[in-house]
């Protein structure tokens, strides 16, 4: 007799009695950003761990593709150009969605779980071959439309950090509680990586010029850093970023950077390699602490309560007291002119001798 998927995972025992003992095809959706991937990383691992047979397909941004397979617990990954085909609306990107979709209904999936809670991502998830779809419930949700399109729908805190919400989900949909221990599961990709207890890097870009670091501040961080012998490497991504690490090399010429713009995963090797981390509120700063090199991360306009780095190596370092308007979430401080490139209050009032001392504490604990 045929069994009944839904019926099998709405009874919890059952349900979870069989994922121990076969194997069970699931489809994740969580498809950006960068900081959200390394997020879902925690998950994986404890779903791997409580239910080793399970396969996981992961629908990822086409970006993002080659850090998702970094996971062990994931076994393909399927990209997806959903900013891509959102952006040029038209005829050849409503095709190439078709043609996607077709292509990932070859696949019949016992189970999807949409660990975005979006309504995009809701879409997506409806899209897969499969009878169940797992995710938020619509006070859990991030988009409150996105529970319609679930199966199975669960309440998870919202007030608990990204990375315990995923876990939380995870633990809800496959019938197991989280464990304390927090595990990224990526940091084995790298073990070939040599460790060099001299060597800092410094990441000076993100997304938003309210969330940038005054170029002084770099400059004087990387003075002090050099003084105790430590070797600097700044990491860029784009021209506006190579122009800041050339303003500090100027200060600086001992602290050095890559010559060319580096792939995710050499950017990788290099916080493998370092032994400790400065960085910004960007994907980057969340990749050194899932490979758990001691990291420093600053923030200003942003709150690192619910999405921050989390893990006894990182700090996520704010001014304190803060001021009134933080957190804002504004890509335009309110107190500069518009347009202006000037760093804001909260960010030019961390000054380098406290991320330099905050990092020197996490250094020494870590060792």
């Amino acid at each position: 007799m045929k069994r009944n998927p839904t019926r099998i995972i709405n009874r919890p025992r059952l349900y979870s009695f069989l994922l121990k003992i076969s194997p069970m095809r699931i489809l994740l959706v969580k498809m950006s950003s960068m900081g959200d991937i390394f997020h879902t990383f925690p998950a994986l691992s404890d779903l791997k761990q409580q239910h080793p047979h399970v396969e996981i397909d992961w629908v990822v941004e086409e970006g993002f593709s080659e850090i998702a397979a970094w996971h062990p617990a994931v076994t393909r990954v399927i990209p997806i150009q959903l900013r891509r085909w959102m952006k040029h609306k038209g005829y050849a990107s409503w095709q190439a969605f078709k043609a996607w979709k077709k292509n990932l209904q070859l696949e019949h999936y016992d189970c999807v779980i949409d660990a975005q809670g979006l309504l995009k991502s809701g879409l997506i998830s409806r899209c897969a071959n499969s009878p169940v779809i797992h995710g938020y419930d619509k006070h859990s949700a991030r988009e409150t439309i996105a529970h319609w399109f679930y199966t199975n729908s669960y309440a998870v805190d919202t007030r608990q950090h990204a990375v315990e919400r995923t876990r939380q989900l995870f633990g809800k949909a496959f019938g197991y509680q989280p464990t304390p221990l927090l595990n990224f599961g990526i940091k084995q990709q790298f073990t070939h990586v040599v460790k060099n207890s001299r060597k800092l890097v410094f990441i000076i870009g993100t997304s938003w010029v309210t969330k940038l670091w005054s170029t002084s501040e770099w400059q004087a961080l990387a003075q002090i850093a050099i003084a105790q012998g430590y070797a600097v490497e700044i990491i860029w991504g784009s021209p506006s970023e190579q122009e800041i690490a050339r303003k500090i090399i100027e200060q600086c010429p001992l602290a050095t950077r890559p010559g060319e713009r580096m792939s995710i995963t050499a950017i990788a090797e290099k916080l493998v390699e370092a032994t400790g981390v400065i960085g910004l509120d960007t994907g980057f700063s969340h990749l050194a602490g899932a490979l758990e090199t001691p990291t420093i991360a600053l923030y200003g306009p942003t709150s690192p309560t619910k999405v921050g780095l989390i893990g006894p190596h990182t700090l996520n370092l704010q001014l304190s007291p803060p001021l009134d308007c933080m957190p804002c979430h504004k890509r335009q401080c309110q107190w500069l002119p518009e347009k202006s490139t000037d760093t804001p209050a909260c960010m030019s009032q961390i000054k380098a001798a406290q991320a330099w001392a905050s990092l020197q504490e996490k250094m020494r604990a870590h060792s």
